[in-house]
């Protein structure tokens, strides 16, 4: 008699996730409904006398459904990859850059000459192998640490995507797609996208489970490969390069969708996968099933809507983040208590006091130069305070908003790094900024054009949602800078999600809602720089007041708690005045400049170690930076304008990936 053989416990548990997210696809997806059934036989052997239904379901349904499989099958894939070869649970395509990279090298491809698209693929490949590449160069000098490479990732990606939405606003006809598809689109017309993919990703897929043993072998470290007459150089190198090019197959052919190689490899590892042959088809698997469950979402909300809504990739957004989220309450993929985080900037003696009034007068200083200095239709020349009036009164309210929000986002930067005990931290790397920019986005739907106390009063309650769902949810683990970043990322993720839905309207709300998000400092009037003028000195009142409190609570709980700190309505009292200043300074700069965590490194990197000092110096330090971007905004492209909140994304940026660069190396 044949002894039943059951499944293991890891095996039993993705099979029946496998059903259960099949089950879910299968319901939600038209291609297999009631009526679409019923027309499948004739949809497959298509011929003259077949209905308009049965060539629907032929030449559109039923390739989206092959579509998205093969989509969630690959990216799983790579993120299976990628966290084998880095060791980095948190590492994925789309963390690390590529996918960001690949889009963005396509779109330049599509605006300047689109005759060169019959080789997106190889596009797409050099464009994720450049940020990839950058991401692994600024990781290798701390040893490819997970939050070094995963940061570095993050920002890579962000300033990718600001350029990208730079070049989608001064070309909107040109590449009026452009959003969408980069959000993830899966619509088809044909098969030939399945049919160009599938050879591709089997052959791919052949070569890593053709590696696998090699790849396995890393877990033993790179003397333990060596050992075995391995070269785990190599290994590595042939995994990278196979995980990128199957992202750049799924970018080429339907844009980003992110979160399957993040989630998939997740799921399947706390499923309890250990061997990576393991890993790897569940990850594949999970990922197919994930992608065509999203896509069910997608093209049901489509269909309630009637018009293109919901692109997949926000529907993996979605999934995927709440699966992070959960992920993030579970201890066998992250470590509870890590190492120290590490600081950007070196400890120096504390400067003397007339270093705030030396970075004083450099700020008035340059309010002359960029109020006066400026291009013309005559070329460049210095507008007299007694002459062109018109000028003047045109720069002055933006300049005065763009001051105002540099400093309340400085400010909330010192709060957020102080209150989390991560040097590492901002409002615009937690998701703080997307969550004040969702409640506004929120208030306009439903209300329409409110005044600016709602706007902020909305924004500020968005933002402190956000930060108090990432302290709750890294309490336990002592408020790890892992855990604050894997959630801030899966939050972002989600309220991005909200925003790209809206945005993928195409209608003029979401063409002045994407100016918005930018960051524009032109469309500030004189009622904005009024409400900024009184806002502003009252909440940096607030901080300075709670300077006591931003001393010691990096000191740790029980020092905090023993000099008399009342800990949890401190903390609750924190957050809601950093959500406050971001959702003000969103107003004008848009949900992502980089403020909030340049201005509080450059302080302390000038030798303010004290609350207080570190506070009045980020403020005086995020008011330059702002005022400069509005002016380079303004200057650069002339008489175009850039908005000013991408501007200062492109300097903060590009700064904290030199500051990662410089940073001392581990060996």
């Amino acid at each position: 008699m044949n002894q039943l053989v059951l499944p293991r416990p890891s095996q039993l548990g993705l099979v029946l996730l496998a059903l259960s997210l099949l089950v879910a696809g299968l319901l939600l997806s038209p291609a297999t409904s009631i009526e679409n059934l019923y027309q499948l036989p004739g949809a497959l052997a298509l011929n003259k006398s077949s209905t308009f239904e049965q060539a629907v379901l032929h030449y559109t349904l039923l390739p989206r459904l092959t579509i998205a499989l093969l989509t969630g099958a690959a990216l799983g894939f790579a993120g299976t990859l990628v966290q084998q070869v880095l060791r980095n649970p948190l590492a994925a395509p789309t963390t690390l850059g590529v996918a960001a990279g690949a889009q963005l090298t396509l779109g330049l491809v599509m605006l300047l000459s689109p005759s060169l698209l019959v080789w997106r693929e190889a596009w797409a490949m050099i464009g994720g192998l450049a940020s990839l590449g950058l991401v692994l160069l600024m990781g290798a000098r701390r040893g490819f640490d997970p939050l070094t490479l995963t940061l570095c990732g993050l920002i890579v990606s962000l300033y990718l995507g600001a350029i990208n939405t730079v070049i989608l606003l001064f070309n909107e006809e040109q590449l009026a797609g452009l959003f969408i598809w980069g959000a993830g689109e899966l619509s088809q017309n044909d098969w030939n996208s399945t049919l160009e993919l599938l050879p591709r990703l089997l052959v791919a897929a052949s070569i890593a489970l053709a590696l696998w043993r090699p790849l396995q072998a890393l877990d033993l470290g790179t003397e333990g490969a060596r050992s075995l007459g391995l070269s785990p150089g190599v290994i590595r190198i042939l995994a990278l390069l196979l995980a990128v090019y199957l992202t750049a197959l799924t970018v080429s052919h339907v844009g980003v969708v992110g979160f399957i190689g993040l989630a998939a490899p997740a799921i399947v590892r706390l499923l309890g996968a250990r061997t990576l042959r393991q890993r790897m088809l569940g990850g594949a698997l999970t990922g197919a099933l994930i992608c065509l469950v999203a896509d069910g979402i997608a093209q049901q909300l489509t269909l309630a809507f009637g018009q293109l809504l919901f692109p997949t990739g926000a529907a993996t957004a979605l999934i995927g983040g709440p699966v992070l989220l959960w992920v993030l309450t579970r201890n066998r993929l992250i470590p509870a208590r890590p190492s120290q985080p590490v600081s950007l900037v070196p400890h120096r003696r504390r400067l003397s006091k007339t270093g705030l009034l030396v970075l004083g007068l450099i700020t008035l200083g340059s309010l002359a130069i960029t109020l006066s200095l400026g291009p013309t239709w005559e070329g460049w020349r210095w507008t007299g305070f007694n002459g062109e009036t018109a000028v003047l009164a045109m720069r002055l309210p933006r300049m005065t908003t763009a001051l105002m929000a540099g400093a309340l986002l400085a400010g909330a930067g010192v709060i957020v790094q102080r209150l989390t005990r991560n040097p590492m931290a901002s409002p615009e790397l937690l998701g703080i900024s997307t969550g004040a920019a969702m409640g506004m986005v929120l208030l306009i739907l439903t209300i329409g054009a409110s005044s600016r106390g709602l706007q902020i009063l909305a924004g500020g309650a968005g933002g402190a949602l956000v930060l108090l769902a990432l302290l709750v949810l890294s309490r336990r683990s002592n408020f790890s800078p892992q855990r604050l970043l894997l959630g801030g990322i899966a939050l972002s993720a989600l309220l991005d999600a909200g925003i790209r839905m809206i945005l993928a309207m195409g209608d003029a709300q979401s063409i002045m809602l994407l100016n918005w998000l930018a960051g524009s400092t032109w469309l500030s009037d004189q009622s904005d720089a009024w409400a900024l003028i009184v806002a502003t000195p009252v909440l940096a009142l607030m901080a300075m007041l709670a300077s006591r409190w931003l001393d010691l609570l990096p000191l740790g709980d029980s020092a905090a708690n023993s000099l008399g700190l009342p800990l949890a309505p401190a903390r609750l009292l924190l957050l809601l005045l950093a959500a406050l200043m971001t959702a003000a300074a969103t107003l004008v700069v848009g949900p992502l400049s980089f403020v909030g965590l340049m201005a509080p490194q450059l302080a302390r990197l000038l030798g303010y170690q004290r609350a207080l000092p570190q506070m009045l110096g980020a403020f005086v330090i995020g008011s330059l930076l702002m005022l400069w971007a509005d002016w380079l905004a303004r200057s650069l492209v002339y008489p175009h304008e850039l908005p000013a909140g991408l501007v200062a994304t492109l300097i903060g940026g590009g700064y904290f990936l030199v500051r990662m660069y410089r940073m001392p190396s581990r060996h």
